[in-house]
């Protein structure tokens, strides 16, 4: 399900960069496939970085797709989960930001995942954390469970996920998870969450990172 957000001059919902998973991707020209690519800015960064050697994309939404192609190799356009996708042990890494929670079996695509990748390479999750205070709140204390045009509740979300059900989606799949973490943004949420030892991090979270690698 697409988010016309990118019609908006203002929006940055196409443009995101998720800064936190450039660590865990090493260097070399690396074939990587970025579901949901947006833009394409993920992919700009990588090559600019020395990451990426060739850039495969898929995106639902034409006009972000069409930002994408002028620096991926190739950008397939439309519903992943209806993609026949010919791929077999070819990508080093298959980057998923912000893009499992809008389809209607996540799990089915993970399994094709394992297959497009690499033995030993890496599949980079990062979903909205449904455990996060605001929706919590809304939903204990007034009864809530609204969508909105962005952010954990965006009205174009199918699933949702904890920590826990990200890891065991993961996992499933047949991965090894080799690094997880809830991601805190923000001065005032960052302290608090420093000086509380990460006690709370799972409900000041707006994401969870997940990166699982398939076994050689």
């Amino acid at each position: 399900m697409q988010n016309t957000a990118f019609l908006k001059k203002d929006s940055d919902y196409y443009t995101m960069f998720k800064w936190w998973m450039l660590p865990h991707i090493q260097d070399g020209p690396n074939v990587i496939l970025d579901l949901g690519c947006a833009s394409g800015t993920m992919g700009r960064k990588l090559l600019e970085a020395g990451k990426a050697g060739e850039m495969v994309g898929a995106e639902i939404f034409p006009a972000a797709a069409a930002e994408a192609e002028k620096t991926y190799r190739k950008v397939y356009v439309g519903d992943v989960e209806e993609m026949d996708l010919d791929y077999k042990n070819y990508f080093d890494h298959v980057i998923c930001g912000d893009v499992l929670e809008h389809l209607k079996d996540p799990y089915k695509v993970m399994q094709r995942i394992y297959k497009w990748l690499k033995p030993g390479g890496k599949v980079l999750v990062c979903l909205p954390n449904v455990r996060n205070y605001h929706v919590v709140r809304d939903l204990v204390f007034h009864g809530r469970w609204e969508y909105v045009a962005a952010g954990v509740m965006d009205k174009t979300h199918l699933r949702f996920f904890t920590r826990s059900s990200c890891r065991s989606m993961v996992e499933e799949a047949g991965f090894k998870v080799c690094h997880e973490q809830t991601i805190v943004e923000g001065p005032k949420k960052g302290f608090f969450n420093r000086v509380t030892f990460g006690r709370f991090d799972e409900f000041l979270a707006a994401q969870i990172f997940c990166a699982g690698e398939k076994p050689k």
